[in-house]
Formats: C-alpha cells, structure tokens, sequence
C-alpha cells in the first residue's frame, strides 16, 4: 500500500509540471504564438490565423491536444508504477517522460502536417 501511495506521488508530481509546462513545451517547439497558461495561453496561437501554418497538436482541436497530453500522461503513469525502482529513479523517469514522448510526438505530428515544409 505503501509503494502505490508514493508511485501516486511521483506521478501527481509529473503530472504537475507536465500541465504547468505543456503549453510552453508547444511554443518552444512550434513557435505557434503560445503563451504560458497563466499568461494568455493559447490565445496567440497560430491555430487562430486565417491563413498559413497551424500547430500540429491545436490543429485537431480539443480531442488531438487531449490525446497529445494524455501519450505524456500515460507514459509518465507508467513511469510512475513501475516495479523493482527506487522512487528517485521512478520519478527522474516520469519527469524526464514529458519532455521525450513530447519531442517524439512534435516530431511525428510535425512531420506528418507539414509544419515544418
């Protein structure tokens, strides 16, 4: 009971900072106008424009951009729980997930939209 209360933990800690961070994660990657979600958030973003390039995780709107952050949130869960690691190793994992699996996926939804053309 003990070790699935502190896998908690770790994961609510990455979970943390993954939702705090994720819309500048976006900006950095994309430069598509976003701003921090206690500033303007997406307000800026590209995905609003007329015209010219659309981020690839607003570009499917709610659903893409939930099904983005909820790869990372898996991928951190898993770290979260896994069996056999001490609770540092568990969570310098779950954290350094974010930012991996958000690279990956800019990547492939990058490539795949264009964006970068």
């Amino acid at each position: 009971m003990k070790r699935r209360l502190g896998s908690a933990v770790i994961f609510a800690v990455a979970a943390t900072v993954t939702s705090l961070f994720f819309i500048q994660f976006c900006a950095t990657v994309f430069q598509c106008g976003c701003q921090a979600i206690w500033s303007t958030g997406a307000a800026h973003c590209n995905i609003h424009n007329a015209t010219g390039k659309h981020c690839p995780w607003c570009v499917y709107g709610t659903t893409g951009y939930a099904v983005v952050y909820g790869v990372m949130l898996v991928s951190q869960l898993a770290f979260s729980f896994l069996p056999g690691w001490s609770w540092a190793v568990r969570l310098a994992a779950s954290l350094a997930a974010f930012p991996i699996s958000g690279a990956i996926l800019a990547l492939v939804l990058g490539l795949w939209t264009g964006y970068w053309d």
